[in-house]
């Protein structure tokens, strides 16, 4: 079988541009290569084979163009090649132009070095205050007038002993002592506008302060006025609420009156308002109101569960009330109508009664100056023994007391 020529590899060896020695000894077809011409510098380079380049421009136009020629640097004169100018001209070039990161002007390298031009700008109040005090001095040892030197560190005067500034700051030269003082007159200038702005902030701080305490004040003033609300909210709140009680109470006797003189009294719980008046914590109670007719007298009833005046810890005492009503002006006074207290037996065989007729000299039976008149009854109205056995007075808890007004003669 016949050997298979070689053809040009997909990647390039060595990382260098152009074909390999070993393709180049063989045959190459046309459409491998734009153009053959010889070039020194890639020879010397040993990227081709001497004495044919195969080249990537192809052409009489690489002439003068080759990377790897070797030229002279316009400003040093150093010998570099071609793809290497750029980087010397920024980096390397020891008489390359700089511009200062401070004020912008443009300097050659050789006259100052970045690492001084760094110090400078951290140390830029130090330095200005050096380069004063040197003026100063440099002013009074200058015999024959001489202006003093703006912003520059002369390095004319050896003898000049000066250790304290020596070890201050390092000399410039005068282009950038230039630039330092006008740095510091940029710096001085914002400083001022800082300060203006400072005071205009002040002074604002402080028309807020007035703002704020104007406001606290009135607050202040808003709290009290709205606590004192407040506080007759709340007595009004209670007034109504007493109100509310006694439209309730007035509405449950109106709901609860009779106007023919007969009353009936329910009284519920029985055991428990026994017990309270026992122990004290209620030992009267009172009835709703009723009445003889629409426009008669006012009455009621007043019970103690645990016994009153003679009858205290022995007997239920009943008593019968007059109160003042919206008609009493029409009545006939003083009160002289048959009274007649019962407590109902709840199986309708035997009632307690007890009856009696006013005594009209009494101030009980008079016309009411107050909402009631004192109570006058029957303290013996009922031994206590008789409640306690099994009776038929109290079912379910609960006593009914009964009164009934003689209406003759009304």
């Amino acid at each position: 079988m016949a050997a298979q020529e070689p053809s040009p590899p997909s990647s390039l060896e060595g990382n260098k541009p152009g074909f390999p020695k070993k393709i180049l000894a063989n045959n190459l077809e046309e459409k491998h290569f734009s153009g053959q011409q010889k070039c020194s510098a890639c020879i010397k380079e040993d990227l081709f084979e001497d004495p044919t380049s195969i080249l990537k421009e192809g052409g009489v136009n690489h002439e003068g163009k080759c990377d790897f020629m070797i030229i002279l640097c316009p400003s040093c004169k150093e010998l570099m090649r071609t793809n290497e100018l750029e980087r010397h001209n920024e980096r390397e070039c020891p008489e390359r132009t700089l511009n200062c990161k401070y004020c912008k002007e443009p300097f050659h390298f050789k006259n100052i070095k970045p690492q001084s031009l760094e110090l400078a700008g951290h140390k830029i109040h130090e330095l200005h205050r050096a380069l004063r005090e040197l003026e100063l001095k440099l002013g009074q040892l200058t015999l024959g007038g001489g202006a003093p030197v703006q912003g520059v560190c002369t390095p004319t005067l050896p003898t000049l002993a000066l250790p304290a500034l020596a070890t201050s700051f390092t000399p410039l030269p005068s282009t950038v002592g230039a630039a330092l003082e006008l740095q510091l007159h940029s710096e001085k200038t914002k400083v001022a506008e800082l300060s203006r702005r400072c005071q205009e902030l002040e002074l604002k701080v402080g028309t807020f302060e007035n703002i704020v305490c104007v406001l606290n004040r009135e607050m202040e003033r808003s709290s009290t006025t709205i606590e004192a609300y407040n506080r007759q909210h709340r007595l009004d709140q209670d007034k109504v609420e007493i109100l509310n009680n006694k439209m309730e109470g007035n509405m449950r006797e109106m709901s609860a009156a009779t106007f023919d003189g007969i009353f009936v009294w329910k009284i519920s719980d029985f055991t428990k308002k026994r017990q309270d008046a026992v122990a004290g914590r209620a030992p009267a109670m009172f009835s709703p109101a009723f009445f003889t007719s629409k426009y008669g007298y006012k009455m009621c009833l007043r019970i103690y569960l645990n016994g009153d005046g003679t009858g205290r810890g022995s007997h239920l005492s009943l008593f019968f009330v007059v109160m003042r009503g919206h008609s009493d002006a029409l009545l006939k006074w003083p009160f002289n109508q048959k009274v007649t207290l019962m407590l109902l037996d709840q199986n309708n065989r035997e009632h307690i009664i007890d009856a009696f007729r006013p005594d009209i000299s009494s101030s009980s039976f008079q016309r009411p100056v107050s909402d009631m008149n004192i109570a006058s009854g029957c303290p013996l109205f009922c031994p206590l023994p008789k409640l306690d056995t099994k009776n038929s007075y109290i079912r379910d808890d609960t006593i009914f007391i009964k009164a009934i007004v003689d209406l003759t003669g009304l």
